[in-house]
C-alpha cells in the first residue's frame, strides 16, 4: 500500500500530549514534516526534545486553538516556515463533569469553544489555504462521544456531535477544491490523561476488552491522510474496540467462556 507522504507537512492542534504528539511521531517516521501547536509551553519543549533526539523536524508554537486569530497567525507562520501546508489535523479537547442543572455556563462555553469552534477555525485557514495550493487533507479528532450519550457531559457530547457534522458539511463544500475532510473518532485510549479507575470500568464496555493505545490510533491518521484513502471523505472512522457497536458486550464474553461449541 503506498501511503506517499513523504516530504507532506503535517499540521496538528494541541499537538504536545497524548494522541497528539502520537500523531506527530507517527507522521514523522512517514516522512513529514510537522508543525504543532499546544496551549502548554511545557508540553511544546518536551515534544521538541523528543524529535529532536529522533532526527525529525519540527516546528512549534503557543497557540490557544479556540482563538481564531491565533489559529490564523499559526496557519500563516507554518506557511512561511515551511513554504506550504498539506495536512491539517484539528485536535483540541477538553472537557468537563456535572449534571446540567448543576453546570458553570462558563464551563459549557469553555468546552463548546475549545472542542468545537477551534475545529471550525482550523477547517477555515486551512481549507482556505489549500484552496490556493490546490488540495489537500483535513482531518479531526472527534470521540465516541460524539455517538454515545453520557450523563455529566453535556457540552463535550454536544461538542463532538456538532464536530461530527461539521466534518460532513466541510467535506461537501471542500470538495470542489480537492480538500478531504474526514475525522477519527477514538474510544477509551491509554494515556497519561486517563483515570485508572475510570478507564478500569470503561474496559468492561468494550468488545475486545481492552484500551487503545494513541499509537493505534495514529496510524488511523497516517492512513486517511495518505493516498491509499484518496477516495473518502465526510466519515467518522471509529477506533474504539467495538465500543459503540454493541452495548451488552457482557453477553459475548460470558457466552465465550461458558465453552459452548455447539454447531447447528
Amino acid at each position: 500500500m503506498e501511503l506517499n507522504l513523504s516530504g507532506k507537512v503535517v499540521v496538528i492542534t494541541a499537538g504536545g500530549l497524548g494522541i497528539g504528539k502520537a500523531v506527530a511521531e507517527a507522521f514523522a517516521k512517514e516522512g513529514c514534516r510537522i508543525a504543532i501547536c499546544d496551549i502548554s509551553s511545557a508540553n511544546l519543549e518536551n515534544a521538541r526534545k523528543e524529535f529532536e533526539e529522533a532526527g525529525y523536524e519540527l516546528y512549534t508554537k503557543v497557540v490557544d486553538a479556540s482563538i481564531y486569530e491565533e489559529v490564523q497567525a499559526f496557519g500563516d507562520d507554518v506557511v512561511r516556515h515551511y513554504g506550504k501546508m498539506d495536512i491539517w489535523i484539528n485536535n483540541a479537547g477538553i472537557q468537563t463533569q456535572a449534571f446540567i442543572l448543576d453546570m458553570d455556563p462558563a464551563d459549557w462555553r469553555r468546552v463548546m469553544q475549545v472542542n468545537l469552534d477551534s475545529a471550525f477555525w482550523g477547517i477555515k485557514v486551512a481549507g482556505r489555504c489549500m484552496r490556493e495550493s490546490g488540495g489537500g487533507v483535513i482531518l479531526n479528532t472527534s470521540s465516541f462521544g460524539g455517538k454515545l450519550s453520557t450523563t455529566r457531559r453535556a457540552p463535550y457530547t454536544a461538542s463532538k456531535s456538532g464536530l461530527n457534522a461539521l466534518v460532513r458539511i466541510a467535506a461537501g463544500e471542500l470538495a470542489p477544491y480537492n480538500i478531504r475532510v474526514n475525522a477519527v473518532a477514538p474510544g477509551t485510549i491509554d494515556t497519561a490523561l486517563q483515570v485508572p479507575e475510570q478507564m478500569k470500568k470503561a474496559i468492561t464496555r468494550i468488545a475486545m476488552q481492552r484500551a487503545g493505545s494513541a499509537g493505534e490510533v495514529a496510524q488511523t491518521y497516517v492512513f486517511l491522510a495518505s493516498d491509499a484513502a484518496s477516495y473518502i471523505t465526510g466519515e467518522i472512522v471509529d477506533v474504539d474496540g467495538g465500543k459503540v457497536c454493541i452495548q451488552d458486550i457482557d453477553a459475548a464474553w460470558e457466552y465465550a467462556k461458558s465453552g459452548s461449541n455447539q454447531k447447528d
